[in-house]
């Protein structure tokens, strides 16, 4: 049985209009899909289920449980049994879409249903018709706590398994899902609202008397007039059934094997509805995926950067081994550029005129004083220079030293400090030079 609507009374000085679904602009967050591309998986009247493969115009293929459904890759909507997704009409007073949710918000919570927005959204709505006064929706809410067998992690939506279905137009629906009778209303054939009411052994006086009583209150909704018959789908109903409940409601009573999914609905403008357990699975796989994006990325970093280091490598040993090469090549031409070398030094006394000994000792012969001190002895070998010789006292010797230190020739080599001895009133000196 439908409760009624509580009253609610807004009203506005102009004329709002919006999109047929809402939001007006899809946004980030909505999952686009091409109806005619997607597989459905829909409740059967027993405890199966059926898959509605793309493009298919029969009951598809029969499947035991939810978690047995392939996808193969293409988008997966599941509708739920009205047991697991309660669809509640309304007739609302006309806004723009967000004051039009909130609105629905209030409403579902007076009639005890907490609705959630936002990321943890569990409901979604639909816009049927609107004018410049009122709106008629649709809103599809999951049951809480949800089904567990039903939370499948490649589902790419819910909704209600009726929306996606063609209802007759004007026809209160009676159909059987999973051993349980629903009843469903529309509005111009989009789903306005559905419920359980009875068990499917239910008598006719039961499921008359169920559609009496709805029917009032729909039409409080929608208006008299507009429910003019009774549809029975489904293969158990028969002929006798059909002239019964017509006897007992006064309705039309028709019967349909079954019903089609709607080829012309579209689902692009419909925000995403999962339960709770299914956007978290999905969402952990989504962050596995980055990761492992993000790992695979790192490896082939890796990989790149070992590869670059290797060829680095391999060019700084190529070039090593040109050098090894020149310097093999150059090694022995350099020996005997060293060999000369050595030899010229070693002729360095022969040839360079200031090294002559005679040249040497004219030079120190010239830094003597007038008087003063006299030379013994004056040695020239090599590279250095021994002289001994007598000063009037042990100053002038020193003296004499300090002078060939600065001597342009003979400062060229390194004079040891003289340690003159006095005796019989002259100093005896000796100097040393090495040549630098």
């Amino acid at each position: 049985m439908i409760p009624s609507v509580p009253p609610l009374i807004l009203r506005y000085q102009r004329k709002i209009t919006f999109p047929r679904n809402f939001p007006s602009k899809p946004t980030l967050k909505e999952y686009r899909m091409s109806f005619a591309a997607t597989t459905l998986l829909l409740p059967s009247p027993d405890a199966t289920w059926r898959v509605w493969k793309p493009r298919s115009a029969t009951g598809g293929e029969s499947v035991e449980t939810p978690a047995s459904v392939s996808s193969q890759g293409k988008p997966l909507i599941v509708g739920l049994p009205a047991s697991a997704c309660r669809t509640v009409g309304l007739v609302l007073p006309n806004a723009d879409h967000e004051i039009l949710e909130q609105i629905i918000i209030t409403q579902m919570d007076r009639k005890g249903l907490k609705l959630e927005g936002g990321d943890q959204r569990n409901f979604r709505w639909h816009l049927l018709t609107q004018n410049a006064s009122v709106a008629t929706v649709s809103v599809d809410i999951l049951a809480e706590p949800f089904p567990q067998d039903l939370a499948l992690p490649q589902a790419s939506d819910y909704t209600s398994a009726l929306r996606l279905l063609t209802l007759p137009n004007g026809h209160v629906l009676i159909t059987e899902e999973h051993g349980s009778l629903v009843l469903a209303a529309n509005y111009q054939g989009k789903l306005y609202h559905s419920h359980l009411f009875a068990p499917a052994t239910a008598s006719m006086d039961e499921i008359a008397q169920e559609i009496l009583i709805s029917r009032l209150a729909l039409e409080q909704d929608l208006g008299v007039g507009g429910i003019s018959g009774i549809a029975l789908a489904g293969t158990s109903w028969n002929d006798e059934t059909a002239e019964t409940l017509t006897s007992l409601t006064g309705l039309t009573v028709r019967l349909v094997p079954h019903l089609p999914p709607n080829a012309e609905l579209d689902t692009r403008t419909w925000p995403r509805l999962l339960p709770t357990s299914v956007r978290l699975a999905q969402n952990s796989t989504a962050r596995r995926s980055k990761l492992m994006r993000f790992g695979i990325l790192g490896v082939l970093l890796f990989i790149a950067l070992a590869f670059v280091s290797y060829a680095y490598l391999r060019m700084q040993e190529a070039t090593a081994a040109e050098l090894v090469a020149a310097v093999e090549a150059t090694a022995e031409p350099a020996m005997q550029v060293k060999k000369t070398v050595d030899r010229w030094k070693a002729l360095a006394p022969a040839i360079e005129p200031r090294r002559y000994p005679m040249v040497l000792l004219a030079e120190v012969t010239k830094l003597m004083p007038p008087s003063g001190i006299v030379i013994r002895e004056f040695e020239v070998k090599d590279t250095e220079i021994d002289i001994r010789g007598e000063a009037r006292d042990a100053q002038v010797a020193v003296q004499f030293v300090e002078d060939l230190q600065k001597h342009k020739v003979l400062g060229q080599y390194v004079w040891s400090k003289p340690q003159p001895t006095v005796r019989e009133k002259t100093a005896q000196f000796r100097a040393q030079g090495k040549l630098q």
